[in-house]
């Protein structure tokens, strides 16, 4: 393998860390920084290859949060539509009580149940 000469010029606070880390690795000083030179260009090249991949799953995991906000919004009509079955099916059995009455009883027991799950706003 050929190799070629750059010269390199790093600032203390750099050059320090280089060499305080070559120690820690028992390695030269020179063989970190070429380390560092590979990993370095190797992460630049993987980010350009994955960029379109990353572009797919932001895409996938936008339409996966619409769908899961359209599953929690059938979820609450589901929990109304239960709860005013519950209070229609109480009101059933004693006296008829009037529409506003089981409205507002529909609402308390649907806003119980939220906040049951921990969802109360």
């Amino acid at each position: 393998m050929s190799t070629v000469q750059h010269t390199l010029r790093l600032p203390r606070a750099l050059d320090q860390a280089l060499r305080k880390h070559a120690a820690a690795r028992e390695l030269t000083p020179y063989a970190l920084l070429q380390l560092c030179v590979r990993s370095g260009l190797a992460s630049v090249i993987d980010e350009r290859s994955q960029t379109p991949l990353l572009n797919e799953v932001a895409r996938e995991l936008g339409a996966l949060s619409a769908r899961v906000a359209h599953i929690e919004r059938l979820t609450e009509r589901t929990l109304y539509v239960a709860c005013a079955a519950y209070v229609y099916a109480r009101a059933a059995a004693p006296a008829r009580v009037d529409d506003t009455q089981l409205s507002d009883d529909i609402t308390a027991a649907f806003q119980r149940q939220l906040s049951h799950a921990g969802d109360a706003s």
